[in-house]
């Protein structure tokens, strides 16, 4: 707790940073937007990797660091807790059960259904259909092309998981909340500004990850844990530049491969 806490200046102070997170969350979305349009065309792997961990070093710096500043500057700041337990919203007395994500029962239904989806897949793909389940948005550009270029992209998906949802999915909602007076408020910014920086994917794009956001907003909303939402987060990202394309063959030896030796001397 800092001496603005409870303050007038307090307030003052996360309305300005407020500011200061929309702008920099419009000039990331709008450097990135062309940043992907020369990622796309670039055919040189260390460009990529150049890209790759641009874009790593920008997520860390908004944000999981301005995740954490903005906690810290709440006018109303959160009290201590466990990690496992942090949460945009805590269930209502009323409510004797925990979020069903956290029930064995969720967990084992999730990995016969990624079992079940898996056998399609490759099924599909021993018979040399079109996989179903084609991805919204254009990213198939991220799919890494080098073992160095799977080890940044590894990175992002991880850090997209993290930084995201401390960001748009708790840090940012309760910022804007607390100002509004209204958490309602404050997860539907968040939420629309979650889909409108996908912008570089097209409509179709930011369609579909402002509906994830959508739900994932809902389950924050409804206690689920930051820590369940960060996992399930980051796990989306790995199927979509890793499992799925392996799965359809896009991934392969003669797409990801080292990069080629230099003749020597």
């Amino acid at each position: 707790m800092t001496i603005l806490h409870g303050t007038p200046r307090s307030g003052i102070l996360a309305i300005l940073w407020l500011t200061a997170l929309l702008g920099a969350c419009i000039h990331h979305s709008y450097a990135g937007t062309r940043d992907w349009q020369h990622f796309r065309t670039a055919n040189r792997t260390g460009e990529r990797r150049r890209l790759y961990l641009k874009w790593l070093i920008q997520s860390i710096l908004l944000f999981d660091l301005g995740g954490v500043i903005t906690l810290w500057l709440l006018p109303r700041p959160l009290g201590w807790t466990s990690l496992t337990q942090l949460r945009l919203s805590h269930p209502t007395p009323t409510a004797s059960t925990a979020p069903p994500e956290t029930s064995p029962a969720f967990f084992i239904g999730f990995g016969c259904g990624i079992l079940i989806l898996a056998g399609v897949f490759l099924l599909l793909r021993k018979l040399k259909r079109p996989l179903p389940l084609k991805p919204l948005g254009d990213f198939a550009a991220m799919i890494p092309r080098t073992w160095p270029e799977a080890g940044l992209a590894f990175l992002l998906c991880l850090n997209a998981g993290l930084g995201e949802e401390l960001f748009f999915r708790l840090a940012l909602p309760l910022l804007a909340g607390q100002l509004t007076g209204s958490l309602i408020a404050g997860a539907v910014l968040s939420t629309l500004l979650f889909g409108g920086m996908h912008w570089y994917q097209g409509l179709k794009g930011v369609l579909a990850t402002t509906a994830l956001g959508l739900i994932f907003m809902i389950r924050a909303l409804n206690g689920t844990p930051l820590i369940w939402l960060i996992g399930f987060h980051a796990l989306m990202d790995v199927v979509a530049l890793f499992i799925r394309p392996a799965l359809s063959g896009h991934f392969s030896r003669s797409t990801v491969r080292p990069p080629a030796a230099r003749p020597s001397s």
